[in-house]
Protein backbone atom coordinates (compact mmCIF):
# COMPACT_ATOMS: atom_id res chain seq x y z
CA UNK A 1 0.00 0.00 0.00
CA UNK A 2 1.35 3.61 -1.05
CA UNK A 3 1.23 6.24 1.73
CA UNK A 4 1.44 9.71 0.52
CA UNK A 5 2.79 11.98 3.60
CA UNK A 6 1.81 15.65 3.51
CA UNK A 7 4.48 18.23 5.27
CA UNK A 8 5.81 21.70 4.43
CA UNK A 9 8.54 20.45 2.43
CA UNK A 10 10.36 21.42 -0.74
CA UNK A 11 9.94 25.33 0.02
CA UNK A 12 12.20 27.69 -1.62
CA UNK A 13 13.59 28.83 1.66
CA UNK A 14 14.55 25.96 3.91
CA UNK A 15 13.16 25.34 7.16
CA UNK A 16 14.71 22.79 9.59
CA UNK A 17 11.66 21.79 11.58
CA UNK A 18 9.40 21.08 8.68
CA UNK A 19 11.82 18.89 6.90
CA UNK A 20 13.01 17.04 10.12
CA UNK A 21 9.38 16.53 11.18
CA UNK A 22 8.63 14.79 7.72
CA UNK A 23 12.09 12.74 7.71
CA UNK A 24 11.18 11.46 11.35
CA UNK A 25 7.63 10.84 9.67
CA UNK A 26 9.60 9.00 6.77
CA UNK A 27 11.63 6.94 9.46
CA UNK A 28 8.74 5.56 11.69
CA UNK A 29 6.54 4.38 8.80
CA UNK A 30 9.61 2.72 7.72
CA UNK A 31 10.42 1.00 10.86
CA UNK A 32 6.84 -0.45 11.13
CA UNK A 33 7.29 -1.95 7.61
CA UNK A 34 5.86 0.82 5.59
CA UNK A 35 7.78 1.06 2.34
CA UNK A 36 6.13 2.43 -0.36
CA UNK A 37 6.37 5.96 0.50
CA UNK A 38 5.54 9.07 -1.76
CA UNK A 39 6.09 12.64 -0.23
CA UNK A 40 4.04 15.50 -1.23
CA UNK A 41 6.37 18.76 -1.72
CA UNK A 42 6.87 21.88 -3.31
CA UNK A 43 10.18 21.14 -5.02
CA UNK A 44 9.50 16.93 -5.83
CA UNK A 45 13.22 16.62 -7.42
CA UNK A 46 14.52 18.21 -4.16
CA UNK A 47 12.76 16.47 -1.58
CA UNK A 48 13.15 12.71 -3.65
CA UNK A 49 16.89 13.27 -3.09
CA UNK A 50 16.36 14.26 0.48
CA UNK A 51 13.39 11.14 1.61
CA UNK A 52 14.72 8.54 -0.72
CA UNK A 53 11.22 8.26 -1.34
CA UNK A 54 8.91 8.46 -4.48
CA UNK A 55 7.36 12.20 -4.26
CA UNK A 56 5.00 14.49 -6.07
CA UNK A 57 3.30 18.22 -6.33
CA UNK A 58 1.42 19.18 -2.94
CA UNK A 59 -1.77 21.44 -3.82
CA UNK A 60 -0.67 24.64 -2.50
CA UNK A 61 -3.30 27.60 -2.10
CA UNK A 62 -3.80 31.11 -2.36
CA UNK A 63 -3.34 33.87 0.35
CA UNK A 64 -6.42 35.64 0.13
CA UNK A 65 -8.69 34.28 2.50
CA UNK A 66 -11.91 34.61 -0.14
CA UNK A 67 -9.67 33.30 -2.60
CA UNK A 68 -8.40 30.06 -0.57
CA UNK A 69 -12.16 29.03 0.25
CA UNK A 70 -13.51 29.40 -3.24
CA UNK A 71 -10.86 27.09 -4.70
CA UNK A 72 -10.97 24.79 -1.32
CA UNK A 73 -14.59 24.30 -3.05
CA UNK A 74 -13.67 23.89 -6.22
CA UNK A 75 -11.25 21.50 -5.57
CA UNK A 76 -13.67 19.00 -4.22
CA UNK A 77 -16.07 19.73 -6.61
CA UNK A 78 -13.27 18.13 -8.53
CA UNK A 79 -12.97 15.84 -6.96
CA UNK A 80 -16.44 14.13 -7.16
CA UNK A 81 -16.10 14.80 -10.53
CA UNK A 82 -17.43 17.70 -11.74
CA UNK A 83 -15.24 19.14 -15.01
CA UNK A 84 -16.33 22.50 -14.73
CA UNK A 85 -15.06 23.34 -11.27
CA UNK A 86 -11.50 23.96 -12.74
CA UNK A 87 -9.90 24.76 -15.53
CA UNK A 88 -8.23 21.27 -17.19
CA UNK A 89 -4.98 22.77 -16.70
CA UNK A 90 -5.34 23.28 -13.11
CA UNK A 91 -3.01 21.18 -10.87
CA UNK A 92 -5.71 19.55 -8.94
CA UNK A 93 -6.58 17.11 -11.76
CA UNK A 94 -2.90 15.81 -10.84
CA UNK A 95 -3.06 16.01 -7.44
CA UNK A 96 -6.37 13.88 -6.88
CA UNK A 97 -4.55 11.74 -9.53
CA UNK A 98 -1.69 11.82 -7.45
CA UNK A 99 -4.21 10.34 -4.06
CA UNK A 100 -6.00 7.92 -6.07
CA UNK A 101 -2.71 5.92 -6.56
CA UNK A 102 -2.50 5.71 -2.66
CA UNK A 103 -4.08 3.92 -0.41
CA UNK A 104 -3.61 5.87 2.89
CA UNK A 105 -2.72 9.53 4.15
CA UNK A 106 -0.80 10.98 7.04
CA UNK A 107 -0.69 14.43 7.24
CA UNK A 108 2.69 14.98 9.29
CA UNK A 109 3.33 17.18 12.03
CA UNK A 110 3.24 20.78 12.19
CA UNK A 111 2.17 24.12 13.57
CA UNK A 112 -0.06 25.53 10.80
CA UNK A 113 -3.36 24.72 11.53
CA UNK A 114 -4.13 28.34 12.51
CA UNK A 115 -5.69 31.65 10.62
CA UNK A 116 -2.33 33.20 10.77
CA UNK A 117 -1.34 30.73 8.29
CA UNK A 118 -4.55 29.50 6.73
CA UNK A 119 -3.25 28.85 2.94
CA UNK A 120 -1.65 25.91 4.66
CA UNK A 121 -4.59 24.97 7.01
CA UNK A 122 -6.88 24.67 3.36
CA UNK A 123 -3.60 22.36 2.02
CA UNK A 124 -3.88 20.06 4.64
CA UNK A 125 -8.03 20.12 4.60
CA UNK A 126 -7.98 20.09 0.74
CA UNK A 127 -5.79 17.03 0.94
CA UNK A 128 -7.69 15.47 3.57
CA UNK A 129 -11.27 15.98 2.02
CA UNK A 130 -10.03 14.49 -1.10
CA UNK A 131 -8.44 11.59 0.03
CA UNK A 132 -11.29 10.46 2.25
CA UNK A 133 -13.44 11.03 -0.99
CA UNK A 134 -11.43 8.45 -2.73
CA UNK A 135 -11.97 6.20 0.06
CA UNK A 136 -8.14 6.50 1.49
CA UNK A 137 -7.82 6.17 5.70
CA UNK A 138 -6.13 9.06 7.00
CA UNK A 139 -4.66 10.06 10.18
CA UNK A 140 -2.89 13.34 11.03
CA UNK A 141 0.18 13.36 13.51
CA UNK A 142 1.89 15.82 15.89
CA UNK A 143 -0.08 19.29 15.18
CA UNK A 144 -0.57 22.76 17.14
CA UNK A 145 -3.58 24.00 16.50
CA UNK A 146 -4.60 27.46 16.97
CA UNK A 147 -4.25 29.32 19.04
CA UNK A 148 -5.65 32.14 17.04
CA UNK A 149 -8.47 29.93 14.92
CA UNK A 150 -11.34 32.54 13.17
CA UNK A 151 -14.11 32.61 11.26
CA UNK A 152 -14.50 30.15 8.55
CA UNK A 153 -11.01 28.97 9.10
CA UNK A 154 -12.58 27.09 12.76
CA UNK A 155 -14.77 25.43 10.52
CA UNK A 156 -12.51 23.90 7.88
CA UNK A 157 -10.13 22.53 10.77
CA UNK A 158 -13.21 20.99 12.41
CA UNK A 159 -13.82 19.04 8.98
CA UNK A 160 -10.24 18.14 8.69
CA UNK A 161 -10.41 16.61 12.35
CA UNK A 162 -14.08 14.72 12.14
CA UNK A 163 -12.42 13.40 8.72
CA UNK A 164 -9.23 12.09 9.43
CA UNK A 165 -9.32 8.80 11.59
CA UNK A 166 -7.06 10.40 14.18
CA UNK A 167 -5.41 12.86 15.00
CA UNK A 168 -2.35 14.17 17.17
CA UNK A 169 -2.22 17.18 19.44
CA UNK A 170 1.68 18.22 20.42
CA UNK A 171 0.55 20.34 23.19
CA UNK A 172 -2.21 20.48 26.27
CA UNK A 173 -3.64 23.97 25.15
CA UNK A 174 -3.88 21.94 21.49
CA UNK A 175 -5.58 19.15 22.86
CA UNK A 176 -8.17 21.10 24.66
CA UNK A 177 -8.88 23.30 21.54
CA UNK A 178 -9.09 20.48 19.25
CA UNK A 179 -11.56 18.71 21.35
CA UNK A 180 -13.45 22.19 21.77
CA UNK A 181 -13.31 22.58 17.77
CA UNK A 182 -14.17 19.44 16.47
CA UNK A 183 -15.95 17.55 18.92
CA UNK A 184 -15.14 14.57 21.43
CA UNK A 185 -16.23 11.90 19.19
CA UNK A 186 -13.27 12.92 16.54
CA UNK A 187 -10.20 10.53 17.36
CA UNK A 188 -7.37 13.24 19.10
CA UNK A 189 -4.72 12.14 20.85
CA UNK A 190 -2.12 14.49 23.27
CA UNK A 191 1.33 13.12 21.35
CA UNK A 192 4.33 14.53 21.31
CA UNK A 193 6.00 16.17 17.83
CA UNK A 194 7.13 14.33 15.23
CA UNK A 195 10.69 14.93 15.59
CA UNK A 196 11.16 14.49 19.01
CA UNK A 197 14.06 11.89 18.54
CA UNK A 198 15.86 13.02 15.65
CA UNK A 199 18.49 14.73 16.95
CA UNK A 200 19.66 11.58 18.71
CA UNK A 201 18.83 10.07 16.07
CA UNK A 202 20.73 12.08 13.57
CA UNK A 203 23.96 12.08 16.01
CA UNK A 204 23.39 7.78 16.38
CA UNK A 205 23.60 8.20 12.33
CA UNK A 206 26.99 10.20 12.74
CA UNK A 207 26.15 13.47 10.43
CA UNK A 208 29.10 15.15 9.45
CA UNK A 209 29.89 17.92 11.91
CA UNK A 210 32.35 20.85 12.00
CA UNK A 211 35.42 19.89 14.12
CA UNK A 212 36.01 23.94 14.64
CA UNK A 213 32.90 23.40 16.77
CA UNK A 214 34.00 21.15 19.88
CA UNK A 215 30.98 18.86 22.13
CA UNK A 216 30.06 20.82 24.70
CA UNK A 217 32.12 23.88 24.64
CA UNK A 218 29.51 26.37 22.88
CA UNK A 219 25.80 27.77 23.13
CA UNK A 220 23.47 26.84 19.78
CA UNK A 221 21.50 30.34 19.84
CA UNK A 222 18.83 30.68 16.72
CA UNK A 223 16.48 33.32 16.63
CA UNK A 224 13.86 33.95 14.13
CA UNK A 225 12.72 36.95 12.66
CA UNK A 226 9.53 37.57 14.81
CA UNK A 227 9.71 40.20 17.46
CA UNK A 228 6.46 40.47 18.40
CA UNK A 229 5.16 44.19 19.29
CA UNK A 230 8.55 45.27 20.27
CA UNK A 231 10.79 47.57 18.10
CA UNK A 232 13.02 45.34 16.44
CA UNK A 233 16.21 47.57 17.37
CA UNK A 234 15.58 47.48 21.02
CA UNK A 235 15.05 43.63 20.67
CA UNK A 236 18.21 42.99 19.07
CA UNK A 237 20.03 44.63 21.46
CA UNK A 238 18.13 43.24 24.21
CA UNK A 239 19.43 39.67 22.70
CA UNK A 240 22.27 40.87 22.27
CA UNK A 241 22.93 42.34 25.56
CA UNK A 242 21.32 38.79 26.89
CA UNK A 243 23.89 36.35 24.74
CA UNK A 244 27.15 38.27 26.09
CA UNK A 245 26.22 37.86 29.67
CA UNK A 246 25.60 34.33 28.93
CA UNK A 247 29.11 33.65 27.22
CA UNK A 248 31.00 35.61 29.94
CA UNK A 249 29.24 33.56 32.47
CA UNK A 250 29.43 30.18 30.99
CA UNK A 251 32.99 30.62 29.57
CA UNK A 252 31.07 29.61 26.21
CA UNK A 253 31.12 30.59 22.30
CA UNK A 254 27.67 32.07 20.79
CA UNK A 255 27.18 29.77 17.85
CA UNK A 256 24.19 30.87 15.72
CA UNK A 257 22.54 27.84 14.25
CA UNK A 258 19.71 29.12 11.42
CA UNK A 259 16.62 26.75 10.83
CA UNK A 260 15.27 29.23 8.08
CA UNK A 261 17.06 30.55 5.19
CA UNK A 262 17.67 29.91 1.34
CA UNK A 263 20.89 27.65 1.14
CA UNK A 264 23.81 29.19 -0.20
CA UNK A 265 25.02 25.72 -1.27
CA UNK A 266 22.29 23.11 -1.77
CA UNK A 267 22.10 20.76 0.90
CA UNK A 268 22.88 17.95 -0.76
CA UNK A 269 26.15 18.61 -2.01
CA UNK A 270 25.95 20.23 -5.27
CA UNK A 271 26.40 24.06 -5.59
CA UNK A 272 23.96 26.79 -6.57
CA UNK A 273 24.24 28.78 -9.43
CA UNK A 274 26.40 31.71 -8.98
CA UNK A 275 24.34 34.92 -7.62
CA UNK A 276 21.61 32.25 -6.21
CA UNK A 277 19.64 34.60 -3.89
CA UNK A 278 19.77 34.32 -0.44
CA UNK A 279 17.18 34.52 2.56
CA UNK A 280 16.90 36.87 5.36
CA UNK A 281 15.25 34.92 7.48
CA UNK A 282 17.08 33.96 10.50
CA UNK A 283 20.82 34.20 8.62
CA UNK A 284 20.01 38.16 8.70
CA UNK A 285 18.81 38.38 12.53
CA UNK A 286 22.15 36.18 13.66
CA UNK A 287 24.53 38.74 11.83
CA UNK A 288 22.50 42.07 13.13
CA UNK A 289 22.33 39.93 16.61
CA UNK A 290 26.15 39.54 16.60
CA UNK A 291 27.13 42.76 15.60
CA UNK A 292 25.81 43.74 18.15
CA UNK A 293 27.42 41.76 20.66
CA UNK A 294 30.49 42.31 22.62
CA UNK A 295 31.95 38.63 22.99
CA UNK A 296 33.13 36.78 20.12
CA UNK A 297 30.35 34.67 18.47
CA UNK A 298 30.07 32.46 15.00
CA UNK A 299 27.29 32.69 12.88
CA UNK A 300 26.78 29.30 10.69
CA UNK A 301 25.12 29.04 7.50
CA UNK A 302 22.13 26.85 7.09
CA UNK A 303 22.71 23.49 6.75
CA UNK A 304 20.25 20.37 6.49
CA UNK A 305 17.56 18.96 9.23
CA UNK A 306 20.13 16.23 10.16
CA UNK A 307 23.07 18.25 11.02
CA UNK A 308 21.46 21.12 12.30
CA UNK A 309 19.72 18.74 14.84
CA UNK A 310 22.85 16.57 15.24
CA UNK A 311 24.63 19.82 15.62
CA UNK A 312 22.48 21.09 18.04
CA UNK A 313 22.62 17.66 20.59
CA UNK A 314 26.14 18.05 20.72
CA UNK A 315 25.91 22.09 22.67
CA UNK A 316 26.21 23.01 25.92
CA UNK A 317 22.86 25.21 26.02
CA UNK A 318 20.30 25.91 23.79
CA UNK A 319 19.07 29.37 23.53
CA UNK A 320 16.34 30.30 21.18
CA UNK A 321 13.04 31.68 20.27
CA UNK A 322 12.30 29.18 17.65
CA UNK A 323 10.33 25.68 18.43
CA UNK A 324 12.54 22.42 17.12
CA UNK A 325 15.86 23.34 18.81
CA UNK A 326 13.96 23.12 22.00
CA UNK A 327 12.90 19.79 20.70
CA UNK A 328 16.21 19.08 19.96
CA UNK A 329 17.64 19.74 23.45
CA UNK A 330 14.84 17.72 24.73
CA UNK A 331 15.74 15.11 23.18
CA UNK A 332 19.56 15.02 24.01
CA UNK A 333 19.40 16.42 27.26
CA UNK A 334 20.68 19.67 26.85
CA UNK A 335 19.46 22.66 28.92
CA UNK A 336 17.62 25.23 27.10
CA UNK A 337 16.06 28.08 27.70
CA UNK A 338 13.24 29.23 25.29
CA UNK A 339 11.85 33.07 24.95
CA UNK A 340 8.18 32.94 23.18
CA UNK A 341 7.59 36.55 21.17
CA UNK A 342 4.09 35.74 20.80
CA UNK A 343 1.43 33.72 21.83
CA UNK A 344 1.47 31.72 19.00
CA UNK A 345 5.31 30.92 19.99
CA UNK A 346 4.46 30.53 23.62
CA UNK A 347 1.99 28.05 23.21
CA UNK A 348 4.54 25.76 20.73
CA UNK A 349 7.49 25.92 22.84
CA UNK A 350 5.99 26.08 26.38
CA UNK A 351 3.87 23.30 25.27
CA UNK A 352 6.85 21.21 23.97
CA UNK A 353 8.93 21.57 27.26
CA UNK A 354 5.72 20.99 29.64
CA UNK A 355 5.46 17.85 27.49
CA UNK A 356 8.70 16.77 29.44
CA UNK A 357 7.85 18.56 32.51
CA UNK A 358 9.95 21.89 32.11
CA UNK A 359 7.27 24.38 31.13
CA UNK A 360 9.19 26.88 32.98
CA UNK A 361 12.03 27.15 30.79
CA UNK A 362 10.23 29.03 28.61
CA UNK A 363 9.86 32.82 28.84
CA UNK A 364 7.82 35.89 27.58
CA UNK A 365 8.69 38.43 25.66
CA UNK A 366 8.48 41.41 28.36
CA UNK A 367 11.65 38.73 30.41
CA UNK A 368 14.21 39.70 27.77
CA UNK A 369 13.72 43.00 28.30
CA UNK A 370 13.77 43.12 32.44
CA UNK A 371 16.74 40.85 32.65
CA UNK A 372 14.56 38.04 33.21
CA UNK A 373 15.61 35.96 30.42
CA UNK A 374 19.42 36.81 31.19
CA UNK A 375 19.11 35.34 34.70
CA UNK A 376 17.03 32.67 33.98
CA UNK A 377 19.56 31.51 31.44
CA UNK A 378 22.69 31.94 34.14
CA UNK A 379 20.55 29.92 36.72
CA UNK A 380 19.87 27.11 34.25
CA UNK A 381 23.72 26.95 32.96
CA UNK A 382 24.88 27.08 37.47
CA UNK A 383 22.01 23.83 37.30
CA UNK A 384 22.85 22.18 34.10
CA UNK A 385 24.02 18.54 35.58
CA UNK A 386 20.75 18.41 37.52
CA UNK A 387 18.58 20.05 34.29
CA UNK A 388 20.36 17.39 31.91
CA UNK A 389 19.63 14.65 34.63
CA UNK A 390 16.05 15.45 34.57
CA UNK A 391 15.75 15.27 30.78
CA UNK A 392 17.65 12.02 30.44
CA UNK A 393 15.43 10.35 32.92
CA UNK A 394 12.13 11.94 31.45
CA UNK A 395 13.59 10.58 28.19
CA UNK A 396 12.86 6.86 28.68
CA UNK A 397 9.48 7.68 29.70
CA UNK A 398 8.66 9.73 26.36
CA UNK A 399 10.20 7.99 23.95
CA UNK A 400 7.82 4.70 25.58
CA UNK A 401 4.82 7.20 24.37
CA UNK A 402 6.28 8.14 21.11
CA UNK A 403 7.12 4.87 20.36
CA UNK A 404 3.15 3.44 21.19
CA UNK A 405 1.38 6.56 19.47
CA UNK A 406 3.14 5.43 16.21
CA UNK A 407 2.53 2.41 16.25
CA UNK A 408 -1.04 3.02 17.37
CA UNK A 409 -0.74 5.57 13.65
CA UNK A 410 0.51 2.52 11.72
CA UNK A 411 -2.18 0.67 12.58
CA UNK A 412 -4.70 3.65 11.54
CA UNK A 413 -3.29 4.13 8.09
CA UNK A 414 -3.76 0.24 7.24
CA UNK A 415 -8.12 0.76 8.62
CA UNK A 416 -7.67 -0.28 11.91
CA UNK A 417 -9.64 1.02 14.83
CA UNK A 418 -7.02 3.43 16.75
CA UNK A 419 -6.43 3.08 20.30
CA UNK A 420 -7.04 6.47 21.46
CA UNK A 421 -5.96 6.06 25.01
CA UNK A 422 -2.30 6.20 23.16
CA UNK A 423 -1.46 9.47 24.83
CA UNK A 424 0.71 11.43 26.46
CA UNK A 425 -1.56 10.80 29.82
CA UNK A 426 0.27 12.35 32.36
CA UNK A 427 2.89 14.93 32.13
CA UNK A 428 5.74 14.73 34.17
CA UNK A 429 6.05 16.52 37.52
CA UNK A 430 7.59 20.16 36.79
CA UNK A 431 11.19 20.38 37.15
CA UNK A 432 12.28 22.73 39.64
CA UNK A 433 15.69 21.52 41.77
CA UNK A 434 17.78 24.47 42.15
CA UNK A 435 16.37 26.81 39.61
CA UNK A 436 16.13 30.39 41.71
CA UNK A 437 12.39 31.59 41.72
CA UNK A 438 13.04 35.20 40.97
CA UNK A 439 13.14 35.60 37.16
CA UNK A 440 10.33 32.40 37.46
CA UNK A 441 8.12 35.01 39.38
CA UNK A 442 8.49 37.94 37.11
CA UNK A 443 7.89 35.80 34.19
CA UNK A 444 4.81 34.58 35.67
CA UNK A 445 3.47 37.85 36.25
CA UNK A 446 4.55 39.46 32.80
CA UNK A 447 2.18 36.06 31.47
CA UNK A 448 -0.81 37.47 33.16
CA UNK A 449 -0.57 40.40 30.91
CA UNK A 450 1.35 40.12 27.79
CA UNK A 451 -0.63 36.47 26.95
CA UNK A 452 -4.04 38.01 27.02
CA UNK A 453 -2.53 41.56 25.12
CA UNK A 454 -0.56 39.48 22.51
CA UNK A 455 -3.74 37.14 21.93
CA UNK A 456 -5.96 40.21 20.93
CA UNK A 457 -3.35 41.83 18.73
CA UNK A 458 -2.81 38.73 16.81
CA UNK A 459 -6.81 38.46 16.26
CA UNK A 460 -6.73 42.31 14.94
CA UNK A 461 -3.90 41.32 13.12
CA UNK A 462 -5.12 38.28 11.17
CA UNK A 463 -9.11 40.49 10.95
CA UNK A 464 -7.11 43.13 9.47
CA UNK A 465 -5.39 40.61 7.09
CA UNK A 466 -9.03 39.22 5.97
CA UNK A 467 -10.67 42.92 5.51
CA UNK A 468 -7.55 43.62 3.55
CA UNK A 469 -7.67 40.39 1.39
CA UNK A 470 -11.15 40.78 0.62
CA UNK A 471 -10.99 44.12 -0.38
CA UNK A 472 -8.15 43.85 -2.72
CA UNK A 473 -10.74 41.14 -4.10
CA UNK A 474 -13.80 43.62 -4.29
CA UNK A 475 -10.72 46.30 -5.68
CA UNK A 476 -9.61 43.70 -8.51
CA UNK A 477 -13.35 42.46 -9.30
CA UNK A 478 -14.24 46.06 -9.23
CA UNK A 479 -11.02 46.72 -12.08
CA UNK A 480 -11.95 43.69 -13.63
CA UNK A 481 -15.77 44.99 -14.16
CA UNK A 482 -14.64 48.33 -15.79
CA UNK A 483 -12.12 46.66 -17.80
CA UNK A 484 -14.33 44.14 -19.56
CA UNK A 485 -17.11 47.82 -20.00
CA UNK A 486 -14.18 49.71 -21.45
CA UNK A 487 -13.10 46.92 -23.69
CA UNK A 488 -17.13 46.60 -24.55
CA UNK A 489 -17.29 50.28 -25.52
CA UNK A 490 -14.13 50.04 -27.48
CA UNK A 491 -15.51 47.33 -29.52
CA UNK A 492 -16.92 47.34 -32.80
CA UNK A 493 -20.29 45.88 -31.37
CA UNK A 494 -20.74 48.83 -29.07
CA UNK A 495 -19.73 51.24 -32.34
CA UNK A 496 -22.69 49.62 -33.96
CA UNK A 497 -25.05 49.86 -31.38
CA UNK A 498 -24.49 53.39 -31.16
CA UNK A 499 -24.96 53.95 -34.73
CA UNK A 500 -28.32 52.55 -34.14
CA UNK A 501 -29.37 54.26 -31.16
CA UNK A 502 -30.82 56.62 -32.97
CA UNK A 503 -32.89 55.11 -35.24
CA UNK A 504 -34.79 52.83 -32.40
CA UNK A 505 -35.35 56.20 -31.34
CA UNK A 506 -37.36 57.48 -33.90
CA UNK A 507 -39.06 53.82 -34.60
CA UNK A 508 -40.15 54.12 -30.80
CA UNK A 509 -41.25 57.68 -30.91
CA UNK A 510 -38.55 59.25 -28.62
CA UNK A 511 -36.74 62.26 -29.30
Amino acid sequence: MKIAILGDVGQPVYHVGDEAMTHAAVAELRRRGFEDLLVLSRNPAESRRAFGTDSAPTLPFPWPPADRSDYLDRVLRAADGDRSALPESDQAWNFVETLRGCGALLVAGGGNMNSLYGWLLYERAAAVAVARKLGLNVVVSGQTLGPDLHGPDRDVARDLMQQAGLTGAREEPSLHLMQDVAGNEAGIVHCLDDASFFASASVEAGERQDPAVPDGSFIAATFGPAHGEADRDAYLDALAGALDRVAETTGCSVVFLPHMATPRTALFGEEKAPGAANSDVDEQMHQDIAARMKMPSRILPIQNAARTAALTGRAAMVLTSRYHPVVFALDTAVPVVALAPEGYSDVRIRGALENWGAGRLALTLPALFDGSFAEAAVDVWKNRDAVSSFLGRTRDGRKAVFDSWWDTLGAALTGHEPDKQAGLGTLPEGFQEGLDSGWQRLDAAHRLTFLPLASALARLRIEHEHLYGNYVQASSERDDARGELQAWKNSRSFALLRKLAPARRILRGKK
